[in-house]
């Protein structure tokens, strides 16, 4: 919708405005010396002012009806490389176009983007570059000429799922008198995620364990099948002795039974608007976030920091062992808006394809729209749905007063090891969160949205090593 005070119309041609766009200018202009050569003809009763008349005003709507009725072979293939494609880099976009006789001369073929993207590029069928949009370019696909190849860039800002395309089509006839536009294909979903940043080995949370990564041993019963074998010592049970292992070895070799348990981490992030607005300007400015597969949602300069942190932490720390569960403020899984990665269930990530699942799922959450019923305002018991386990848990969240964050204490105190990052634009809107948090034994990290991710987790080492924190995994 055009902002108040904005004639919408003010950019559109009279021809369109008037639903008179069947005809080109050209077409228009045929018409229009028909009429004239009527009215002369009537005037001054010349009967060959007539045929000509009848000629002139025949043409273009014949042309018209020709074009309107004539059936479109196109068909269109669009694709991205790469796809899904990180914030602020370049994507390629390839066109192929299907057809089953050449494109007549003057086609001209137009390519719908979102507003984000700019200028829509334009292409015709007689110029296949695009001398407006660098680096456009086509060609031909099997030398016979039944596919026509286009290629533009793509530079997204932000994060999301974009609608791309349709492709519009104006057909003309060879005199270039009549005109029609018509819709190719349907629009393609081009992915947009968040950036994956590289966060040093610190060591924080727990994440560096006796062998470097964050798998811990633990003891188990004779009946587990991960069996190791190990020289005898004394004291050690005769029942426990290995006898294939023994004779294999020449020595007396026992049982040593071992199971991994893989550590968990919780990751919870605060989407209700309210910690978010702020003053509206500047990083509290909301900003809409497309969702080609649901309605569109909102989000603001903080709550973007929130989210290029949690995929970048949530890939780290996945690629120190750990099994991740990303959840929202109600203990629900925090992409259940959006469509969840091919190899991520109920908001778990972990393996070398955490980062990627992170990436997918997480690109088009937004903010809520309003308070949920789960909130932490709301009386729950301590803990409830966050689990009681000795993990850490990692909070998101904004600006909070001191009653919001000892709802959030109430919450998940049973956690014994938890990290808050108090994000807001203020540096006034982390104090009295910051305060209930440290006093009540967690690690407290105000932020703003210019922090660097990096300098965050750095800074979240410091605070560890200064006050002996550490997860027990």
């Amino acid at each position: 919708m055009p902002p108040p005070g904005h004639d919408g119309d003010a950019r559109v041609p009279l021809r369109a405005r008037l639903h008179l766009a069947f005809l080109t200018t050209r077409g228009w202009a045929l018409f229009s010396c028909g009429v004239a050569a009527l009215l002369l003809a009537w005037f001054l009763g010349r009967r060959e002012l007539v045929n000509i008349s009848i000629f002139l005003l025949a043409t273009p709507l014949l042309s018209a009806a020709v074009v309107g009725l004539g059936r479109s072979r196109l068909h269109v293939r669009r694709g991205f490389t790469p796809d899904p494609v990180v914030v602020a880099s370049p994507t390629e976009v390839t066109l192929t176009l299907h057809h089953a006789t050449p494109l007549p001369a003057g086609t001209v073929l137009d390519e719908q983007l979102p507003p984000d993207f700019g200028n829509s590029p334009t292409f015709a069928s007689d110029d296949p570059g695009d001398p407006g949009r660098p680096g456009s370019t086509a060609g031909t696909a099997g030398g016979d000429g039944s596919a026509t190849i286009y290629r533009y860039r793509l530079r997204p800002t932000h994060r999301g799922v974009y609608p791309v395309g349709p492709l519009h089509a104006r057909l003309t006839d060879p005199f270039g008198l009549a005109v029609r536009p018509i819709a190719v294909d349907r629009p393609s979903p081009l992915t947009v995620v968040p950036p994956v940043l590289n966060l040093p080995v610190t060591g924080v949370l727990g994440s560096t364990g006796t062998h470097g990564t964050a798998t811990a041993h633990h003891q188990a019963t004779p009946e587990n099948d991960d069996v190791m074998t190990r020289e005898y010592r004394d004291g050690d049970s005769l029942r426990r002795v290995h006898w294939p292992a023994t004779a294999r070895h020449q020595t007396l070799m026992v049982r040593q039974e071992e199971f991994q348990r893989t550590p968990r981490a919780t990751v919870v992030v605060d989407t209700r608007p309210g910690p978010y607005q702020g003053s509206y300007i500047g990083f509290d400015a909301p900003e809409e976030i497309p969702n080609f597969l649901g309605p569109a949602g909102s989000t603001t300069g903080c709550f973007d920091w929130i989210i290029t942190a949690v995929v970048s932490m949530g890939a780290h720390l996945a690629g120190q062992g750990y099994e991740l569960e990303v959840l929202d403020e109600t203990a629900g899984p925090l992409a259940d808006n959006a469509a969840p990665a091919p190899r991520a269930a109920a908001g778990r990530y972990a393996g070398p394809d955490a980062a990627v699942d992170l990436q997918l799922t997480l690109a088009p959450v937004s903010l809520k729209t309003e308070a949920t019923p789960g909130s932490p305002e709301a009386d729950l018991p301590a803990g409830a749905g966050f689990g009681t386990g000795n993990g850490p848990l990692l909070l998101f969240t904004g600006d909070l007063d001191a009653d919001q964050a000892a709802a959030w204490v109430h919450r998940v105190r049973t956690h014994r090891n938890v990290v808050a990052f108090v994000v807001a634009s203020r540096p006034a809107g982390t104090v009295a969160a910051t305060r209930i948090f440290r006093s009540s034994g967690w690690t407290a990290l105000p932020v703003d949205p210019g922090t660097a991710v990096a300098d965050a987790w750095l800074e979240l080492a410091a605070q560890e090593r200064r006050t002996g924190t550490r997860a027990r995994p």
